[in-house]
């Protein structure tokens, strides 16, 4: 099975000299399709940066990244739940959820299906209308879960996305997080403080000051 991401010694760093502040070091990993992984550790420990290298968004200072599945190009192959809000105030839930397929070059009918699809399989086709100000922060949550949803990506990295939620919306979020990437077949890692969410996930990853354990 190819994997769809592979680490070797990879390192990220902000800034230079004695100044900088190294994120991410020495990191060797791979992700393969279906796994499904909780990354933990301390606030700083480096997840977010973590993610944002294995999701294509951030470039490392040193080692090696590449994607051999989507032939080393991640664009449109990664759904990424950010942390906290991620909506666009403009658009409505609907137009936030197609926003990305049209971006992808979907045409605009078959992304507006998709994202209402997507919606509907979540249950949250009746705030379809609604802008993202008139959502609770579950809602707002579940939103983001159907955003990948419709993109049907292969690999979905959600940074702390129960972090702001009760512990029902946090199970709920998690059982969409999980439910989503076992129809897609997808690959998901989830970065969490917290270990109940974490141990709903069947392997565990710990980031401690930018290095990691897998």
């Amino acid at each position: 099975m190819t994997p769809l991401v592979t680490c070797q010694n990879l390192a990220r760093a902000y800034g230079k000299g004695t100044d900088a502040l190294v994120a991410v070091h020495s990191v060797t990993c791979e992700l393969r399709p279906g796994e499904q992984i909780a990354v933990t550790g301390a606030s700083g420990s480096g997840k977010t940066t973590l993610l944002h290298l294995l999701a294509g968004l951030d470039r490392p200072t040193a080692g090696c990244i590449a994607w051999p599945a989507f032939d080393d190009n991640p664009r449109g192959r990664v759904g990424v739940v950010f942390q906290g809000p991620s909506l666009l105030p403009p658009l409505n839930v609907a137009e936030n959820v197609a926003l990305p397929l049209l971006i992808a070059g979907v045409a605009e009918a078959e992304a507006e299906e998709r994202g209402l699809i997507a919606l509907a399989t979540i249950g949250l086709a009746d705030l379809a209308g609604s802008l993202p100000e008139e959502l609770s922060g579950g809602q707002a949550q579940r939103v983001a879960v159907a955003r990948v949803l419709a993109a049907e990506p292969q690999l979905i990295i959600a940074d702390e996305p129960t972090a702001q939620l009760d512990s029902d919306l946090a199970r709920r979020v998690v059982d969409l997080l999980t439910g989503v990437a076992a129809r897609l077949n997808a690959a998901l890692v989830v970065a969490t403080h917290d270990p109940r969410v974490a141990a709903r996930l069947p392997k565990a990853w710990t980031m401690s000051d930018g290095a990691l354990t897998c």
